[in-house]
């Protein structure tokens, strides 16, 4: 039983999962509103961004969506690739997406190109009614960056 879980869940992390796609839209437009849709509801979400965007919380999903409303009205993103494969953890359930971003300050006009490594896990969904079997997405649970 365990081999089954533990092939079913390498095989799900080796396939392009459409949450990949939905980052990419939120950095490309530089919508929190996007990000939003994306993050956990349950708990706290660790975040750690670098210079010159300084923020090392744990901040709840509202929080997360003031902080990245700030930073994309400062910040506006020039480039974001994300690999859609995601690689895992040993002995926790989910995986982590890479993406480069690089983004420019509107104000200064300097540019900053960093990798952001998303922690997402598989959550279950809410059935509507008439459809069968279980609803599963993936959500943000951890958001950290390093400069390149």
């Amino acid at each position: 039983m365990v081999t089954f879980h533990l092939f079913s869940l390498t095989l799900l992390l080796s396939l392009p999962i459409p949450i990949a796609a939905q980052i990419e839209t939120a950095f490309l437009q530089d919508s929190p509103a996007v990000l939003r849709e994306l993050l956990t509801t349950e708990g706290s979400i660790p975040v750690a961004l670098p210079e010159p965007l300084s923020v090392a919380d744990q901040l709840s999903p509202e929080q997360a969506f003031l902080v990245f409303r700030r930073i994309f009205s400062i910040f506006k993103t020039t480039e974001f690739t994300i690999d859609p494969q995601m690689s895992s953890l040993a002995g926790r359930t989910g995986g982590i997406l890479k993406a480069r971003w690089s983004f420019r300050n509107e104000r200064t006009g300097y540019q900053y190109p960093c990798h952001v490594y998303f922690f997402v896990v598989p959550v279950r969904l809410e059935r509507p009614p008439g459809v069968r079997g279980p609803l599963m997405a993936f959500k943000i649970v951890e958001i950290r960056a390093e400069r390149l």
